[in-house]
């Protein structure tokens, strides 16, 4: 049973949400939450001028001190964008600090831009075996991580998403994630879903079981927003139950909708604006 925290702070960061066709596949994409609303909005080729409620939302951001923005995807990776070096431009000129979760694929395409942004730097890594990433992302390609991570600034975050592929390769990733300085911290996420429980349990219990056995040979450092922190490696590593931590975020979508929720899916579900 997933239970969320709705004892949220105050707004801390906003997420800038593309809608799209993303590069890649991944089962457990919350996209897919709601796969039959998002199929047929796509963003990636309008120029953010012409973004429905763009410039309120980031009147409100300024209003709440959220000066923290991510670029990410809903359905579609954060660095997919066609106009991103010039959005990026701009929000930095607004006084924003910009970051981007992605899944690095084209990360070596858009490095300067990536190099320009003010904020942190979100690289997924699930696996670095072809035929795990196959069956997590749709697709045997790996990024190249040697190339990238080491280009892209000092504030970089690694997250994995813990799952039934990849859970037995956990240290050896994290092992691997941390030979890199410039990684300031590993981001161990459990799948999050609002209507794919059947589907995903699976994953969600798993990780709940990878856990315990965790914290049974591993001190626990700290707690950060409810996010249990521990060192491995030599690098904080956070276990991220994203729908029960306590930290709060404006949402953004790129269709032009604008939700004060944390939560994704149920955010935009009430909020969605009419074609």
């Amino acid at each position: 049973m997933i239970v969320k925290n709705r004892d949220r702070g105050q707004y801390t960061f906003a997420n800038i949400n593309l809608l799209g066709r993303c590069n890649a596949d991944c089962y457990f994409c919350l996209g897919k939450d709601i796969e039959d609303e998002l199929r047929d909005k796509n963003q990636l080729n309008v120029h953010f001028s012409e973004w429905k409620n763009f410039r309120n939302f980031l009147n409100r951001c300024m209003d709440e001190g959220a000066s923290k923005l991510y670029l990410t995807g809903q359905t579609a990776d954060g660095l997919q964008y066609r106009y991103l070096s010039e959005l990026v431009d701009a929000l930095q000129a607004d006084n924003f600090s910009v970051g981007v979760r992605t899944n690095g694929y084209l990360a070596l395409r858009k490095m300067k831009t990536i190099q320009r942004m003010r904020g942190e730097i979100g690289y997924s890594i699930h696996t670095l075996d072809p035929q795990t990433n196959k069956f997590i992302m749709g697709r045997s390609d790996i990024p190249k991580w040697d190339e990238i991570i080491p280009q892209s600034g000092h504030n970089v975050r690694v997250s994995i998403v813990l799952n039934r592929y990849n859970i037995g390769q956990f240290y050896d990733l994290c092992g691997y994630i941390a030979q890199f300085p410039n990684v300031r911290y590993i981001q161990v996420r459990r799948i999050s879903t609002d209507t794919r429980e059947s589907l995903l349990m699976e994953d969600i219990k798993l990780y709940e079981e990878f856990f315990r056995d965790f914290e049974k040979t591993h001190r626990q450092i700290g707690d950060f927003h409810r996010a249990q922190q521990f060192k491995l490696f030599g690098k904080e590593v956070v276990f991220w139950r994203t729908v029960e931590t306590s930290v709060n975020s404006l949402n953004y979508f790129t269709d032009g909708t604008c939700s004060d929720e944390y939560f994704i899916v149920e955010g935009y579900l009430k909020n969605r604006i009419p074609n």
